[in-house]
């Protein structure tokens, strides 16, 4: 579904919380906070090995969902103690709690958003050890070049653990393809080898398209979204 929003209606309907179903809660990044101050909470990181060696939340331990032992990992945690899940956008997270239910978990607490939204409201993480050098990192004043042009110009912000920017990455491609004689340019930019740049622009969820036309953003749209779709804008963005 096409998503048209202001970057602060992208943090409004991020920031909302409290969803709640079968023992499932999901907070945001303050309300989160608060709970991981409380005793006997069990704090998770789902993402990757990899992801976790980059930094995590304090506390953390780390149960990989995409490990195909994962129903078993995480069940040798109490399932009678609450749980605090979080992964870096909130995909992993709402997938893993239904397994957790599933399991028997009483109380399960996600961080909406994931560490995007809880690096951008100011909270730290432990990095255990330096992550490697960004291979590509751009910074607000490489963007804002980026996007200055009198024709049409679409950022994709993606990474490469993020799913539904691996199924986006073959259309956009061809509509790159495609669209080339007619001066529209797709360019990539991984969030997390620009770290700074997608917490100032408020990036809180992947796959995201931002379409500009003479340096103004023009449209949004979150998630993935089929080629016809992502064609129509663009069409609409040329006239």
């Amino acid at each position: 579904m096409k998503s048209i929003l202001t970057f602060f209606s992208i943090t409004l309907l991020l920031g909302i919380s409290g969803c709640k179903a079968d023992g499932q809660e999901t907070l945001n990044s303050k309300e989160f906070k608060a709970k991981l101050a409380t005793s006997g909470i069990q704090l998770v990181d789902v993402r990757t090995p990899q992801e976790y060696d980059l930094g995590y939340i304090e506390g953390a331990e780390n149960v990989d969902f995409y490990n195909p032992e994962f129903v078993k990992n995480i069940s040798k945690l109490d399932k009678e103690k609450p749980v605090a899940i979080y992964c870096k956008s909130g995909g992993r997270t709402k997938d893993a709690m239904k397994i957790m239910a599933k399991e028997g978990f009483k109380a399960i607490y996600a961080l909406s958003g994931g560490l995007l939204a809880w690096e951008h409201d100011g909270n730290t993480l432990i990095t255990p050890k330096p992550a490697e050098p960004a291979k590509t990192k751009v910074t607000r004043a490489e963007f804002d070049k980026l996007v200055t042009s009198d024709k049409l110009v679409i950022v994709d912000f993606s990474a490469v653990w993020c799913g539904p920017c691996k199924m986006l990455k073959p259309v956009l491609d061809k509509l790159s393809t495609e669209y080339s004689a007619k001066g529209v340019k797709i360019i990539t930019i991984d969030v997390d080898e620009s770290k700074d740049l997608s917490n100032e622009l408020r990036v809180n969820e992947i796959p995201l398209l931002l379409f500009y036309r003479d340096g103004k953003m023009v449209e949004q749209m979150i998630g993935f979204n089929p080629e016809t779709i992502i064609k129509e804008s663009i069409e609409k963005h040329l006239k």
